[in-house]
């Protein structure tokens, strides 16, 4: 068991009640990694010191519009990110590319049991019973489960799927069916304060395991059959088309006053002194060993705290999500300059960096020649922005803390 102190020095966007869950997910997190004995203390800049975004949302252009350029074709966990990001956009969309199949294609053309294919569809979700299914650990809760069912067992696009394929008894349209119930749900918190999102929308295990769930409730008896991966092949070639397009659309997200991100990066860049001494004020109280650990803005704020003249003492530096090395490439860092030699990025650090998470940055190449820098790559599964606060849902991550924990102690 680890002794010391993780402070935690959260990122853009979060307030009292994101800080408040962000700290019960991390504190059962260190618990499930052995590292409980480690006291955590959260610094809360953000309510304190966060700016009111208001009137943002007057500055904003309209949408742009843009088309996908020549790039490698994507990893499975992109696909999987820019699948589940256009279902999050549009829950029923792979209902709806089904319903365009014939019959001959689908092998369908037939009923279940005497009843129209359409209906069975429709009963079938509809008698969804969230005590059917479990929903710990998911923040998933049996009245949105109960919502979500609902909305999709109505829907004309499962109705015409179901008429398309002539049979709901495949396995693979039952995943289709628990896939639009969980995207409906995913889609009720796309806008979420940073910290306050339920772990089915972070954890892209977690959320594939509810699927997985809801589909064995709904059709317990389903079998591989005709349709077999059809619908997920066809949604997977649409969403790959139109992965371009998914970041971009979701940038407005990070500017609006749901979220005051950008806001916060600005207000740090003028007003910064007053946050980096409230962290190393924690810190000068804190148990060593000391890990500072920064999401986000917090790397940055803690980079530059601890190049400053006076530092604070800690024995491990630890980001996730953090845009300190581009702040870095780009001289827009407090102290720490690249074209200085002095002063020197504290060290150790380790870096962790999701490549669905549009805002986070490898460490060690920019910092060359710092041989106690480490960027470790993780995949929550979840398409960006959700990547950017699904660190913390993430056991590799923790797995990498405590394998960097002070003197081996963990």
């Amino acid at each position: 068991m680890a002794s010391g102190t993780v402070l935690f020095v959260h990122g853009t966007g979060v307030r009292q009640e994101g800080l408040e869950k962000l700290e019960s997910t991390i504190r059962d997190r260190l618990r499930r990694h052995d590292l409980s004995d480690a006291r955590l203390v959260a610094v809360p800049w953000g309510p304190r010191a966060g700016v009111q975004t208001g009137s943002v949302a007057l500055t904003l252009p309209a949408a742009p519009v843009t088309k996908g350029i020549g790039e490698p074709a994507p990893t499975d966990a992109e696909v999987t990110a820019a699948m589940w990001a256009l279902l999050t956009e549009d829950p029923l969309a792979q209902l709806r590319l089904g319903a365009e199949e014939s019959p001959s294609d689908a092998g369908g053309g037939f009923v279940t049991n005497q009843v129209p294919a359409e209906q069975a569809a429709q009963e079938m979700v509809a008698r969804l019973d969230p005590a059917a299914v479990d929903l710990a650990d998911t923040g998933v809760s049996d009245e949105e489960l109960r919502e979500a069912a609902a909305f999709v067992a109505q829907s004309s696009e499962l109705q015409d799927a179901a008429r398309a394929y002539g049979t709901v008894s495949d396995r693979g349209f039952a995943d289709a069916g628990a896939q639009a119930v969980v995207a409906v749900i995913l889609a009720g918190h796309r806008f979420d304060e940073p910290g306050t999102a339920p772990a089915v929308a972070v954890d892209g295990s977690i959320r594939d395991a509810l699927v997985e769930r809801i589909s064995a409730a709904i059709a317990p008896s389903a079998t591989k059959g005709v349709i077999k991966d059809r619908l997920r092949q066809r949604l997977v070639n649409f969403a790959v088309h139109k992965a371009a397009n998914f970041a971009v659309e979701r940038r407005e997200g990070l500017l609006t006053t749901g979220s005051p991100g950008i806001g916060d990066i600005l207000f740090y860049q003028r007003r910064g002194e007053a946050i980096r001494q409230m962290v190393a004020d924690a810190l000068k109280s804190a148990e060593r060993p000391v890990v500072a650990v920064g999401h986000s803005l917090g790397g940055i704020i803690l980079v530059d705290l601890l190049t400053s003249s006076d530092p604070p003492v800690i024995d491990l530096l630890f980001t996730a999500g953090s845009q300190s090395p581009l702040f870095y490439a780009i001289d827009a860092l407090a102290t720490l300059r690249p074209d200085q030699s002095k002063p020197v990025p504290f060290t150790p650090w380790v870096n962790i960096f999701d490549r669905n998470d549009l805002l986070a940055f490898r460490a060690a190449r920019i910092f060359a020649g710092n041989n106690g820098i480490t960027d470790y790559e993780v995949s929550s599964g979840v398409p960006f922005p959700a990547a950017h606060s699904a660190y913390w849902h993430n056991d590799a991550v923790y797995g990498h803390l405590r394998a960097h924990w002070p003197g081996g102690q963990a």
